[in-house]
């Protein structure tokens, strides 16, 4: 008879027969194609190939589009997409709560998510290797202790896989979106990340002394606090903004812009020029609820800088530990000069000059 035994690379054979290898280990070569397709497809990568596919196939390609739009809110698809990137994704992302004793289960919050990064890119990993983190029946991201909405903008519900991660947890962020789920819920808290795509115009891997928040004249995610009578609680992901490179010429300029027509403009480069990111280890960290209930509506500028205020000290209070000793924080915002040579030869071309006078004849508009 033949006797199972097991061998030193923990695989399980028999004796006098060549063992044969664990199934998983099979399964690790579908890894590195899957956590590709994950960093490509969330950051829109599927969008170039759509040109090509229209011209050359263009009925076969309208069929697959229009199969995904009939399955792509169905929950089964969604866990099973979620499973997949589940197993690719990086585990490298931390999420610490220390100040959990902090947020009450009586309250509710207004939770904002610093800073954007290209798309929110720490925390996206988080839920991507957390299964019912949106789930109708679970219980939010790990170490929340609730269930949150992201008042991204409406169209994430239909974004390949975004939607397939946040479900029906996500929405627009105005503030009739943002007030809805106070009002229509007893567990689920809105989220959002204030400084928006014009943040986002300020990532860049190259920027090591100094970490941009785009937050001077964002006011309105205070007032509705205020308004509403609830407190913020700030979450800051650590070495976000080096995870890919972006050009640093004309950001003020692409930031106002992005913020006009609610789009990103923002080239970027990851590992080997690609959507992959240069790094994987970040550390998203729950600051204490600044207390926005306690100001009245006559006082928005003034919980506005003690927002900020708040949001400095705790950056510097927990950057040595996270990886960003020597990082300043620096408030930025529409008034923002840009200073490269790019935009200098404009300058002397004359073209910024009748940007900035059009600009001028257009009031910035935002949801916040």
């Amino acid at each position: 008879n033949k006797h199972l035994c097991a061998m030193a690379d923990g695989t399980v054979g028999t004796v006098g027969t060549v063992a044969k290898p664990a199934p998983a280990t099979a399964l690790e070569l579908l890894k590195p194609p899957i956590y590709w397709l994950f960093h490509s497809w969330r950051l829109f990568g599927y969008i170039a190939l759509l040109p090509p596919m229209l011209a050359y196939q263009p009925l076969k390609t309208l069929a697959l589009l229009a199969a995904y739009t009939s399955v792509h809110r169905k929950i089964w698809w969604q866990r099973g997409v979620h499973r997949m990137f589940q197993f690719a994704a990086a585990k490298t992302h931390r999420f610490v709560n220390e100040n959990k004793h902090l947020i009450k289960d009586d309250k509710r919050y207004l939770w904002c998510l610093h800073p954007h990064g290209l798309l929110a890119d720490g925390w996206h990993a988080i839920v991507a290797c957390n299964l019912d983190s949106f789930d109708d029946n679970g219980n939010g991201p790990p170490d929340v202790g609730r269930k949150i909405a992201l008042c991204f903008a409406p169209i994430i519900q239909h974004v390949p896989v975004h939607q397939e991660m946040y479900r029906n947890l996500c929405c627009s962020s105005d503030r009739q979106s943002i007030v809805r789920w106070w009002k229509t819920t007893e567990d689920t808290d809105p989220a959002l990340i204030p400084g928006g795509f014009a943040e986002a115009c300020f990532a860049s891997s190259a920027e090591r002394k100094v970490e941009y928040s785009y937050l001077k004249g964002r006011k309105g995610f205070v007032r509705i606090c205020i308004e509403e009578g609830k407190d913020i609680v700030p979450a800051y992901t650590f070495r976000l903004n080096w995870m890919y490179r972006t050009p640093r010429s004309m950001r003020g300029a692409r930031a106002r812009l992005s913020q006009r027509i609610f789009v990103g403009l923002i080239p970027f480069f990851g590992y080997m020029g690609s959507s992959m990111p240069l790094h994987e280890k970040t550390t998203t960290v729950v600051f204490p609820p600044f207390e926005a209930s306690s100001y009245s509506v006559d006082q928005v500028d003034e919980a506005h800088e003690a927002y900020m205020a708040h949001l400095k000290k705790h950056f510097d209070l927990n950057k040595a530990k996270y990886g960003m000793r020597d990082v300043e924080m620096v408030f930025v915002g529409n008034d923002f000069q840009d200073d490269d040579w790019a935009t200098r030869a404009l300058q002397s071309l004359g073209i910024i000059k009748k940007l900035k006078q059009n600009a001028q004849s257009r009031p910035l508009r935002s949801r916040l």
